[in-house]
């Protein structure tokens, strides 16, 4: 068990096999050949892309379907407002005779004839045309809103993508590194096998050690892939799709983000202002209550008049009219329509107030969740990982002057590896929580790369 152990921190690159005599030291040459092929690409080998947060957004902005889409929404509430603006048709109506009996003409259109004409315009009245187009002007700000709160969606997606990509990669180069050093001590260990100085089930739970750690870099790499898929999707860009999508972050600009100023009141003020979710409530009341004037003015009978001309079918000929017609309001004064809009209202202010409640714990949560991870980050980064790093050194000379046994030093490297891929993942919540924030906010507060000038 203690040569299993300690063959593992051969993998680690603590010691050579050389070192305790497993095998001789070999010269460069032969080092060089014994070192296999890379198990899969790296990225800076590979055909790759170097995108800055500022060149992701760019793309982003101008190019993604759904944000196109939803311009295009935009359009459309538009187009709406036009229509709700424009006045109704006249309406003509023409009757003749097919056929006469005194003429023997068939569709006679003489004077001996009989033709009637008769046109008629409708007028809306109550102000129902202003109001339709107050209603389709809201419909249409909702639209815009709809647009911005996609844009906030997608952009809080497009982010959180983009640094979990960038510490993928440097998750990944643990087990590269890992992988190429264990790689060399598995060939060491068959030629340390040969000689009989290590047991066959040594040798194959090295082996088996080595499957682990590549199945374990594989499917880190295959979320690579798939989190390269989604950025692609949303900047719009298939033309990278055969590249590897390296995002650039400025580390030392993450690093100093301050969470000082993170008043809570002043916050929800701020969110109250820009979150699309809280003008799209606000929104809908306003709705509600310019519907219930429109069906105030829908009761409000229309009038329809316009001239009459009728050859031969009066008491006399050429007669020259105007007609008049008006609903008479004795049943339907529209008064379902009224009631309805009237508790659409309620109902809006209830949505508007669960809103609000809901934006106050969201925030809340927000920025509890985004101290207590930059706190546990900056304690753990400052406190624990130096620490490691001094005791390597330490542990080793430990280890060789035999003042520690290979289990201890090999549980110390065990703590040390769990350590690396817990720094990563605080560094990945971390930098979600602050995003957090600013889609809490639904405005950037905290710029976690370099602030973008005023234009």
């Amino acid at each position: 068990m203690q040569k299993l152990l300690f063959i593992y921190l051969l993998a680690a690159g603590v010691v050579s096999a050389a070192d305790v005599g497993l095998v001789p030291p070999p010269d460069k040459a032969s080092e060089a050949k014994d070192i296999p092929a890379p198990l899969l690409r790296k990225a800076d080998e590979a055909k790759s892309v170097r995108l800055t947060l500022e060149e992701v957004e760019k793309s982003f902005v101008e190019r993604n379907l759904l944000l196109l889409a939803a311009h295009y929404q935009i359009e459309a509430k538009r187009a709406l407002v036009l229509q709700a603006g424009l006045y109704p048709n006249p309406n003509v109506f023409l009757e003749t005779n097919i056929y006469n009996h005194q003429t023997k003409q068939y569709f006679d259109a003489t004077e001996n004839g009989s033709q009637v004409l008769q046109v008629q315009q409708l007028f809306l009245l109550g102000g129902k045309i202003e109001k339709r187009k107050n209603v389709a002007k809201i419909g249409e700000a909702l639209g815009e809103n709809e647009f911005y709160n996609t844009l906030r969606t997608l952009k809080f997606e497009l982010r959180k993508t983009f640094f979990a990509l960038h510490f993928m990669r440097e998750s990944i180069l643990y087990y590269d590194q890992t992988i190429e050093a264990l790689a060399r001590t598995v060939k060491s260990a068959e030629v340390a096998l040969s000689r009989r100085a290590i047991t066959r089930a040594e040798y194959l739970r090295l082996k088996a050690l080595n499957y682990f750690l590549r199945n374990e870099r594989a499917n880190i790499y295959v979320d690579i892939r798939l989190k390269e898929v989604s950025l692609r999707v949303l900047m719009n860009r298939p033309e990278l799709a055969d590249l590897e999508i390296l995002p650039v972050v400025n580390e030392k600009e993450l690093e100093n983000v301050a969470l000082d100023n993170l008043e809570r009141t002043r916050l929800l003020a701020l969110a109250e202002t820009y979150r699309p979710d809280i003008k799209a409530a606000l929104l809908n009341l306003k709705l509600e209550n310019a519907n219930l004037d429109l069906q105030e003015a829908n009761a409000v009978p229309d009038l329809a008049v316009g001239p009459v001309f009728n050859r031969a079918n009066t008491y006399i000929r050429n007669y020259f009219g105007v007609t008049a017609q008006v609903t008479v309001p004795l049943f339907d004064r529209n008064q379902g329509n009224i009631e309805a809009a009237k508790q659409a209202i309620i109902a809006r202010k209830q949505e508007l107030i669960n809103e609000r409640m809901k934006l106050e714990g969201e925030l809340a949560a927000a920025i509890i969740r985004a101290k207590e991870k930059d706190k546990i980050y900056r304690d753990f980064k400052g406190g624990h990982v130096p620490d490691f790093k001094e005791l390597v050194d330490v542990m080793v000379k430990s280890y060789q002057k035999r003042y520690i046994s290979v289990i201890e030093l090999a549980d110390f490297f065990e703590t040390y590896r769990n350590t690396i891929v817990q720094l990563v993942d605080l560094k990945t919540q971390r930098t979600e929580a602050l995003e957090q924030i600013n889609f809490a906010i639904g405005k950037d507060i905290l710029f976690l790369q370099t602030q973008p000038r005023e234009k």
